[in-house]
């Protein structure tokens, strides 16, 4: 499980950076007209206005939500064929839970309230943009470098015989 959970670590810390990089671009409007770096936003949550703080916090969780897919994966037995998809699937969840449960109260609104406010709509496809290439670097990484999954049944490992030949069908015999 150990090999795991550090590929999950450091692949969520490649994620975070690009979820930061990805968040390091994209401003946000507000209704007053004044543009904020996403990442910024990202840094409120620990009570900061840094844009590098605002890096460190989202490299930090990139890490421990990394760590805690790359333990999700040994624990299930996601076979590395299919990481992609679980990693994806994973991001996605990271971003409804980030946008309906962490983030700060202000911007924590219903699921609908984004679709009547720009700013929020944006902030929103940020986040999704920034999960998605978290998710992209998890992806990655799990299907270059996961572990593979070791059969859960009892049966034996099927073979393939391979039947010998009668030389029916050899170029010496048409």
């Amino acid at each position: 499980m150990r090999s795991a959970v550090a590929i999950g670590a450091g692949a969520g810390l490649i994620g975070g950076a690009a979820g930061a990089a990805i968040l390091s671009i994209v401003a946000i409007k507000g209704s007053g007209g004044e543009m904020t770096r996403a990442v910024i936003l990202a840094a409120h949550a620990a009570h900061s206005d840094s844009p590098a703080f605002g890096w460190l916090v989202l490299m930090a969780a990139g890490l421990l939500i990394g760590a805690l897919f790359g333990a999700l994966y040994r624990l299930s037995g996601i076979r590395r064929e299919s990481a992609a998809w679980w990693a994806t699937l994973y991001a996605l969840a990271w971003w409804v839970v980030g946008w309906f449960a962490v983030m700060p109260p202000p911007l924590r609104f219903a699921p609908w309230a984004a679709t009547g406010n720009p700013a929020l709509f944006q902030l929103a496809m940020a986040g999704l943009l920034a999960c998605l290439g978290y998710g992209a670097a998890l992806a990655g990484a799990f299907t270059l470098f996961g572990p593979v999954a070791t059969e859960r049944s009892g049966a034996p490992a099927r073979t393939a015989r391979v039947a010998t030949s009668n030389g029916s069908l050899t170029a010496g015999r048409r």
